[in-house]
């Protein structure tokens, strides 16, 4: 470097040294300035757009920002934020600043490691959502506090999670206007047969219950050529199958003999009722006399066949008082449990082993029988855990039941175990005939059929509008 340039070179690295040395005092000097927070709150908002209803909240979830309005009380140090003042995120502070002032006191949420699944909400369904984001109520002691966070929140360990009260109206909300207006309509001729006079003092169940129940055409194939075509098929498009055979009529002839079940006890008033019920003698069942096979069924098909056919699905005190009554109780039979348990050829298996039972006992078709199925029941836990089916029975020789009552499967769920036994509309009152959904809905006598009290139009309805 030449000699006359070393002067100049000096007075060129003096001089930045100077600026330099002003800039950090000043930066230095900044950390005691006081902000206004309105001038915070423009700064970081008017660059951002806010959700719609957040306008009037001065508030900027966004950033992660909680703030107060402004007021005559002292403007916060930018040294002293905390969380009840304001947050800024770190993209506020300049790397020099960050030298004196530090890191700020807040720092936003962290956003998940790579490969880290984000906080989920598990449905009945199986269905998977994301938290939404949450805004914490205002407090007392606080009051236009409003704060913003990115991370979902989880459930408070308090809040209590169960099935709807029954006498709420608040499960109806998950409707559509059109269920919900179907469900509350009043019950229409049209809509729902009347129920025959029929006298009943012989104990037996009239012929003229079965009237809706077709006959089945000569042409019908069999059990088992019906289920070799749906072999490697269960579930719902089983389910469909099975529907289409059984509502034309391709079923035994004994199923059609609905067998009396005997009901006596006082009602709630005091007197001393009889009650008497027709149930069909066995488990729905498809084929002819000679090939028929127990076809377990899903909650919608299930109570399509009993709106077609008049009849309702039983309740877990019918079953027990079927399984007092029958001709020939069975000890239950079950497989190795497994995924196959769903499938054709295990029920198929099941409805051999339970007619070598049956034979060995010597009991004829259309014998009133159980023990050898749990029952698809109605229950009042339905109104309240739609998409599910009700399940209940298999009772041991002890009169006990290897299934209590269960919600637990889907509305298209069906197994090996599972049968669907129905119950006719028209039952007998001390030998008069009476609309059984009558004497559910009716205090004096609903607890005579249910051990879940009366059970009204809506929820004896609701099954038939589960999903599967």
């Amino acid at each position: 470097m030449p000699r006359r340039a070393a002067p100049k070179g000096a007075a060129i690295v003096g001089v930045y040294l100077l600026g330099m040395t002003a800039i950090a005092a000043s930066a230095y000097a900044l950390r005691d300035q006081g902000f206004t927070a309105p001038d915070i709150v423009t700064e970081i908002t008017d660059s951002l757009p806010l959700p719609d209803g957040l306008a009037d909240l001065d508030a900027a979830p966004h950033l992660g920002l909680l703030s107060r309005p402004a007021g005559p009380a002292e403007a916060p140090k930018l040294a002293a934020l905390s969380a009840p003042d304001t947050r800024l995120t770190e993209d506020l502070f300049s790397p020099l600043s960050r030298i004196f002032a530090g890191k700020p006191s807040v720092l936003p949420p962290e956003r998940p490691a790579f490969g880290e699944a984000p906080s989920l909400e598990i449905l009945p369904d199986g269905t998977e959502i994301a938290e939404p984001l949450e805004l914490d109520a205002l407090t007392p002691d606080e009051p236009g506090i409003v704060t913003a966070s990115l991370r979902p929140r989880l459930r408070p360990q308090t809040l209590e999670t169960g099935p709807a009260d029954d006498s709420s109206d608040l499960r109806l909300a998950s409707l559509s206007p059109a269920q919900m207006k179907a469900l509350l309509a009043p019950e229409t001729p049209a809509e729902t047969p009347a129920t025959p006079r029929i006298a009943n003092s012989s104990g037996k169940c009239p012929s003229q219950l079965a009237r809706d129940i077709p006959r089945r055409s000569g042409s019908a194939r069999g059990a088992q050529a019906v289920l070799a075509s749906v072999k490697n098929v269960d579930g719902v498009k089983r389910d469909q199958a099975v529907l289409r055979e059984i509502l034309g009529g391709n079923m035994p002839g004994f199923i059609r003999n609905l067998a009396p079940v005997n009901i006596g006890g006082r009602a709630a008033d005091g007197s001393n009722v009889s009650i008497t019920l027709c149930v069909t003698p066995d488990y729905l069942a498809l084929g002819s006399d000679r090939d028929y096979v127990r076809v377990p069924l899903g909650l919608r098909a299930a109570t399509r066949i009993g709106e077609q056919f008049n009849m309702i699905l039983p309740t877990p005190r019918m079953v027990d008082t079927i399984y007092r009554q029958a001709d020939l109780r069975l000890s239950p039979r079950p497989m190795t449990p497994g995924p196959q348990m769903t499938s054709t050829n295990y029920f198929m298996r099941h409805n051999a082993t339970v007619e070598a039972q049956r034979q060995s006992a010597g009991a004829a078709p259309g014998t009133l029988i159980s023990g050898h199925k749990k029952d698809v029941v109605l229950t009042t836990r339905l109104a309240s855990n739609r998409g599910r089916v009700a399940i209940y029975g298999w009772h041991r020789s002890n009169g006990q039941p290897i299934q209590p009552l269960s919600t637990v499967h889907g509305a298209g769920y069906a197994d090996y175990s599972h049968g669907v036994r129905l119950v006719s509309r028209t039952a007998f009152l001390n030998g008069k005939s009476i609309d059984l959904r009558t004497l559910m809905a009716d205090p004096r006598y609903a607890g005579l059929l249910s051990s879940e009290g009366p059970i009204s139009g809506p929820n004896l309805r609701m099954a038939a509008l589960a999903s599967n």
